[in-house]
This record gives structure tokens, C-alpha cells and sequence, in this order.
């Protein structure tokens, strides 16, 4: 590892703004994850439904966890971006 950037790594690590912006990116991360999987089981049981109404209200849920996770993946990436910016 060079030195310059060994040097903004440990400027990371002591700086509380940069830390605060790390855990909130692992955290975004981990509940992505959630929605994700959530998502795959909705599918999984929409695919074994057999009611016209249970099938609009699973297609529902499915599409707003859709839309959270979009959301999700474009927060990560502004955070990801902002990071490489001052790292």
C-alpha cells in the first residue's frame, strides 16, 4: 500500500464523519439485503397463489419493494460515490 493512501485510511478511521457515513452504508446494505430476499419470497408465493385477490395485494407488495430497493441502490450509490470522493 502507498503511503498517500495509507495515510486516508487512517484519516478515515479517526474521522467520526467518515465513520458515521461507513456504518450508515452497512446498514443500507444489510436492509437491502432484507428487502431482497423478501421480494424473492413474495415472488415465490405469488407464483403458488391461487386467489385473484391475494395475487393483486402480493403484485402490490412486491412493487413497492421494488421501488424501496431502487430507492435503496441509488442512496448506496450516492454514498458510495461521496466516499470515493473524499477518500
Amino acid at each position: 500500500m502507498k503511503f498517500s493512501k495509507l495515510v486516508k485510511t487512517l484519516n478515515a478511521l479517526f474521522n467520526s464523519g467518515q465513520r458515521h457515513k461507513r456504518r450508515q452504508r452497512e446498514e443500507l446494505a444489510a436492509a437491502l439485503i432484507k428487502l431482497k430476499h423478501k421480494q424473492h419470497e413474495l415472488k415465490e408465493n405469488l407464483h403458488q397463489c391461487d386467489s385473484e385477490l391475494e395475487r393483486a395485494e402480493l403484485e402490490e407488495k412486491i412493487s413497492i419493494l421494488a421501488a424501496q430497493r431502487r430507492k435503496g441502490l441509488d442512496m448506496l450509490r450516492e454514498l458510495d460515490n461521496s466516499e470515493d470522493d473524499k477518500v
